[in-house]
């Protein structure tokens, strides 16, 4: 039996439990007992569902990115900021102005110190050189003279071209 189900037994036990302990004490309000406890016990299966279909979404070829992503969402976010950064992914998946703004900043200074590291690089001084050394979708979204979004409330790129991109970053 996995975590999930022996969790959601104890959770419906105990919730079971209350219940009845209500419709015992209290009288003329069994209707309305009896339909918090479906509500609560669909509640506790359809959370159980969930955790259990998240556990096993992922197939065994994923890329380091997706196998990141997935644990931001399965364990407790440490205080290295990564709820922050997941929130700002999400953020420039739906905003382009986010994406310039928050996200491309920080994957400028990681382009640029690998650029600098592996290769002596600057990427604001020898942006044709660094254009060489990254792919093509990281150089667009990290290139010096990248302006911002004329429409603010455009969307950001697909979950793709940004993966893409962060690959191609951690390529160099």
């Amino acid at each position: 039996m996995s975590s999930i189900t022996r969790r959601a037994l104890k959770v419906g036990f105990l919730f079971s439990v209350a219940i009845g302990i209500a419709a015992f004490t209290v009288s003329g309000l069994r209707d309305e007992l009896l339909e918090v406890y479906l509500l609560g016990m669909g509640g506790v299966l359809l959370l159980a569902l969930v955790r259990s279909t998240r556990e096993g979404s992922l197939p065994a070829g994923t890329s380091d990115f997706d196998r990141a992503v997935a644990d931001l969402g399965s364990r407790r976010p440490s205080d290295s900021g990564e709820l922050a950064m997941l929130h700002d992914v999400q953020l420039s998946l739906a905003s382009a102005f986010h994406l310039h703004v928050r996200l491309r900043p920080i994957l400028r200074e990681i382009a640029g110190h690998r650029l600098w590291r592996r290769y002596g690089v600057d990427l604001d001084r020898d942006p044709a050189r660094a254009r060489e050394l990254m792919g093509a979708e990281a150089w667009e979204l990290v290139r010096p003279e990248r302006r911002p979004p004329n429409d603010g409330l455009a969307s950001g790129p697909p979950l793709s071209d940004l993966r893409l991109a962060v690959e191609e970053i951690e390529r160099i």
